[in-house]
């Protein structure tokens, strides 16, 4: 249940949204506000075009794909990528995701680890994050910088890995928010049909998600909190619940969704059960939910004693009995 464009596009029968960004001519312009005015005259052609499927055959040697990948640079001279809104110029600074303007990736693989419908799916884990999360199960990689992209060559690896039977490209990390401008890049030059799956802590700016929609097939995103506070006690961001509910119901109109929630320990009342009733009232009780069970303390997780432990197999029935009773499509 669910996905059904996603399993349009692995059976051949439409385009990727990318695929179809990348057959809509534009036009070039010289500032932000000039390229911001043709993408919201192309982005109503685009939503034209992805419902009738009426689909342009040329591929213009400048295209809608172009045009975002160049106001994404631009707005990295006053970066709003995220809520954090750091304004940094990221050609000259770093905000708080350490980020500047190259980007780094840890690995790129076919995970067989991924909801079922995403398997085998080819992962590219981006460094940095926009999160701070004292529990993070990734740290090596938010931390560091490993490999640095090269935009044609991870492209070309995403035409193979869609060979050897990937059924999806998925954008992860860290986090991939931060990394925009560079998977437009990247997406230029992909050939392959194959659907993109944008891997978040649904974290985003209204702005950049005006931008990457148009891109994404599935978000595949992180709700990790039921409140506030314990976002900025345990990922130190703020007004998390009016942010990340709000991506959540614009990735709906605008993709597909799959949703994941890590139960943490003592966090059953604050988090999971008001996510849960959240999801199946504004989302859909047939949305498709990943309730995860595989906490544990990492990280600096340990400074924290009500976190400091792995779930209990009473607090795991909870959660289960909680997520059955509001929602019918778990992972």
């Amino acid at each position: 249940m669910g996905l059904e464009r996603y399993w349009a596009i692995n059976r051949g029968e439409v385009l990727a949204k990318f695929q179809i960004v990348k057959r809509i001519a534009a036009e070039g312009a010289e500032t932000l506000d000039e390229m911001l005015e043709i993408h919201r005259r192309l982005k109503k052609e685009f939503r034209k075009i992805l419902q009738s499927g009426e689909v342009p055959e040329e591929r213009p040697d400048y295209s809608f794909l172009h045009l975002k990948r160049d106001i994404l640079y631009e707005m990295l001279k006053n970066c709003n990528f995220c809520e954090r809104r750091c304004g940094v110029n990221r050609y000259e600074k770093k905000g708080f995701c350490r980020c500047g303007v190259t980007s780094y990736f840890s690995s790129e693989f076919l995970h067989v680890g991924e909801e079922p419908e995403l398997v085998p799916s080819h992962t590219i884990f981006f460094n940095r994050c926009t999160f701070a999360c004292v529990f993070c199960q990734n740290y090596d990689i938010v931390y560091e910088d490993d490999y640095m992209v090269d935009p044609k060559e991870l492209a070309y690896i995403i035409d193979i890995r869609r060979r050897q039977g990937s059924k999806n490209v998925n954008f992860v990390g860290g986090n991939p928010d931060q990394h925009a401008h560079t998977i437009a890049e990247i997406l230029i030059h992909v050939k392959s049909n194959v659907p993109v799956v944008w891997n978040s802590n649904m974290y985003h700016s209204e702005e950049l998600g005006e931008i990457i929609e148009d891109f994404v097939d599935v978000w595949l995103g992180d709700f990790k909190y039921g409140n506030d506070e314990c976002a900025r006690k345990y990922s130190k961001v703020s007004n998390y619940w009016e942010v990340v509910t709000r991506n959540f119901l614009r990735a709906k109109d605008n993709g597909e969704l799959l949703i994941r929630h890590l139960v943490m320990p003592e966090h059953i009342d604050c988090c999971t059960e008001r996510i849960v009733k959240w999801v199946a009232e504004n989302l859909g009780s047939e949305t498709r939910f990943n309730l995860m069970f595989q906490y544990y303390p990492t990280f600096k997780a340990w400074e924290y004693p009500e976190i400091a432990r792995r779930l209990t197999i009473e607090e795991m029935k909870r959660a289960s009995k909680i997520a059955s009773e509001h929602l019918t499509n778990l992972v």
